[in-house]
C-alpha cells in the first residue's frame, strides 16, 4: 500500500510539473502552391507516365519530336548550317526541356540540391 501511495504521487508530482510547458501545435496553413496549380502538376504527371507519348518524325536533314499529348513539337536535330539558318526560328527540343526542368526547380525546390542536381529518391 506504501509502494501504491509513493507511485500515485510520483505520477502526479510528473503530472502537474510537466504540463505548463506543452502546447498544441497549430497546422501550418501557408499554401505552397494553389489548388489549380496542383491539378495542372497532376495533370502533367499522368501525361507524363504516358508510353509512347513522344513520336519521333525525320523530314528532310531535321528530325523532329512529337509530344502526342500536347501536340507540341520540337527541332530535335539538325545539319549546324541549318540552325544557324532557317532552324533558329524553330522551338529546339533541348529548349523545351531546359524551361520544363526551371519550372519543375520553381515548383519543387526541396527536391533539388544546392547545385540545382535532383537529390536521391528514398526507397
Amino acid at each position: 500500500m506504501k509502494r501504491l501511495i509513493l507511485f500515485l504521487g510520483v505520477v502526479g508530482v510528473l503530472v502537474v510539473s510537466g504540463c505548463e510547458d506543452y502546447q498544441m501545435a497549430e497546422k501550418s496553413k501557408e499554401v505552397v502552391i494553389s489548388k489549380e496549380e496542383y491539378e495542372q502538376l497532376k495533370a502533367s504527371a499522368a501525361l507524363a507516365k504516358q508510353v509512347g507519348r513522344y513520336q519521333i518524325h525525320k523530314e528532310g536533314p531535321r528530325t523532329w519530336r512529337l509530344d502526342t499529348a500536347t501536340g507540341k513539337s520540337c527541332l530535335m536535330l539538325t545539319t549546324e548550317a541549318d540552325w544557324k539558318g532557317d532552324a533558329s526560328t524553330q522551338s529546339s527540343c533541348a529548349g523545351e526541356d531546359f524551361r520544363e526542368a526551371q519550372e519543375r526547380h520553381r515548383l519543387y525546390p526541396n527536391l533539388y540540391d544546392t547545385s540545382r542536381n535532383p537529390l536521391p529518391t528514398k526507397q
